[in-house]
């Protein structure tokens, strides 16, 4: 770390070895500085306040500090410190904060998981966005990660999608069937009956074993398909079915009953949830034998710890809220604590055209896919969309923007921002004009100030990104950057200066904003292109 390392070894003097709990922010007005911590606040004793306040204030690389009620300690970077920040910057480029938050502990995030039943959907995208955008920050800084996607490869549904294909395949043979009316629809259903009835004999497609597992490669590998063209991929993907022919559903339904957990009644079996705190007992087995996705859940949860990891992460749909306290405390039995399980919930994707919202419908086979989202609109366009609100937040696609290639577009917006910077750059070199980091002036006015602040501060994003499992953080300062760099670039010349020490200064400048919204935007999983 930069910054935070400065603050953190300060802070734990007075302490007493705890680990210092702060944020860092840039302060709204100028006048306060350039970074602000609210660490204070909860340090009620003045003498203490005052020595920390002497502490800053004696480091060569804040040339003021203050303190404004109720505690906010506000700093102004010194020249040293800018330095010190742009030698690191300079030596490492995208790679100096790299290894930041390094930690051994093992860590899994799941996430997309989606029922291998038909294509990836708007929401599955949001969900992969979030997932690939949190799991490469945290790489970055240093954390033992551990990607993850884990298949619903078994039980009713995917006995329903193998009849629902098995009826088309005799449909497009000219049979006629009563199609069932929760039977899988849309377009996808025939695609995958026509490329099982082209390669395979009718003996084998009445062979339902055999059908079942040639419906599931083929979507499943279309899935994978989807994923890559949107930039993700997976370090393992985890096999429902295969967990059940190990017997781990068993073993959990076992260990509850002789834990005095589980009970019969109605043909079920069901989870005493209630035993701590949950309004209503949870079904495990439905009386026609089902398995439920909660005990499918804590077995695999099971496995994940049995696997090493000592924190999971996985993402849900927002409609899945209920189910994650009941999980915790199933895998309380099996001694494991609840904080061994965090959630990351996101709300539902509207896709806006033309100012109206798209109707969709799931059960009429009526959607617009992933796949066909970045067909039309690019990988990168729909990946920053969809991370350009917090996760808890409900999210308008709207396609007019997103198919603009102007400015209109944040992406585009940010990209040109890049390009920008490397176009300055490459006319540097075919004018031959000289950068030297030793012949700079570091006196920084207003705007500039304000500029670099934004650099410094990605230092932050990154940390308050993988603390509060918030990759949205990534593109919201992104575009930050992109929006002050614009301005500086028409209001400042860069390399038409006589006055070499200042020339130097601003190519400096450029260069931060180049290694900075290149390591943003790698993170999003946006290119970043040399024009446009």
């Amino acid at each position: 770390m930069i910054v935070r390392e400065i603050f953190d070894e300060k802070f734990k003097k007075y302490l007493k070895d705890k680990t210092p709990l702060f944020n860092l922010n840039i302060p709204k007005n100028k006048k306060y500085g350039d970074i602000s911590t609210d660490f204070l606040i909860s340090i009620k004793d003045d003498n203490l306040r005052e020595k920390i306040l002497n502490d800053f204030k004696s480091d060569n690389y804040f040339e003021d500090a203050n303190i404004v009620e109720p505690g906010f300690l506000n700093l102004k970077f010194s020249k040293e410190f800018y330095q010190f920040f742009f030698k690191k910057l300079l030596d490492n480029e995208a790679n100096y904060l790299k290894d930041s938050l390094k930690s051994e502990k093992k860590i899994q995030i799941e996430f997309v998981s989606a029922n291998p039943t038909g294509p990836l959907t708007l929401g599955n995208g949001r969900n992969a966005a979030i997932g690939d955008a949190l799991s490469n920050t945290m790489k970055y800084v240093g954390m033992n990660v551990f990607k993850e996607y884990y298949l619903n490869d078994a039980g009713k549904k995917i006995d329903l999608l193998t009849l629902s294909v098995q009826l088309r395949i005799k449909e497009l043979k000219g049979e006629k069937v009563e199609f069932p009316e929760d039977g899988y629809k849309g377009k996808y259903v025939y695609e995958v009956a026509r490329e099982i009835l082209e390669k395979e004999d009718e003996k084998i497609v009445n062979n339902i074993e055999y059908l079942r597992e040639e419906i599931l490669k083929i979507l499943i590998s279309s899935i994978e398909e989807d994923l890559k063209a949107f930039g993700v991929s997976f370090d393992n993907w985890f096999s429902e079915k295969k967990m059940r022919e190990r017997g781990e559903i068993h073993f959990v339904l076992d260990y509850l009953k002789k834990r005095n957990f589980s009970y019969e009644k109605d043909g079920a079996i069901w989870f005493k949830s209630v035993d701590f705190g949950d309004e209503k007992d949870r079904v495990l087995v439905k009386s026609d034998g089902e398995y439920t996705y909660f005990l499918t859940d804590i077995a695999y949860h099971l496995n994940k710890w049995n696997r090493g990891f000592r924190e999971v992460i996985d993402i849900w749909g927002w409609d899945h809220i209920g189910h994650i306290m009941p999980l915790k405390w199933a895998l309380k039995v099996f001694d494991i604590e609840e904080d061994f399980l965090t959630v990351i919930l996101y709300q539902i994707v509207h896709l806006i055209d033309g100012g109206k919202e798209v109707k969709m419908s799931k059960s009429k086979g009526e959607f617009v896919t992933l796949r066909e989202l970045i067909d039309e609109i690019g990988k990168d366009t729909v990946r920053f969309i969809f991370l350009s609100r917090s996760s808890d937040s409900m999210l308008n696609f709207d396609l007019d923007v997103a198919r603009k290639k102007n400015l209109e577009n944040p992406v585009y917006y940010i990209q040109y921002a890049y390009t920008r910077t490397r176009s300055i750059e490459r006319k540097r070199l075919e004018k031959n004009i000289n950068f030297d980091f030793e012949n700079i002036n570091l006196d920084f006015n207003s705007d500039e100030r304000e500029l670099l602040n934004k650099l410094i501060y990605v230092e932050e994003i990154l940390y308050q990104t993988v603390n509060k499992l918030s990759p949205h953080l990534l593109t919201f300062h992104a575009y930050d950057i992109a929006k002050k760099f614009h301005s500086f670039y028409h209001d400042y010349p860069v390399l038409n200066l006589d006055d070499e020490k200042e020339r130097n200064k601003r190519i400096l400048l450029v260069k931060g904003v180049e290694i900075t919204l290149s390591l943003l935007l790698n993170l999003i999983g946006v290119s970043t292109p040399e024009e446009m």
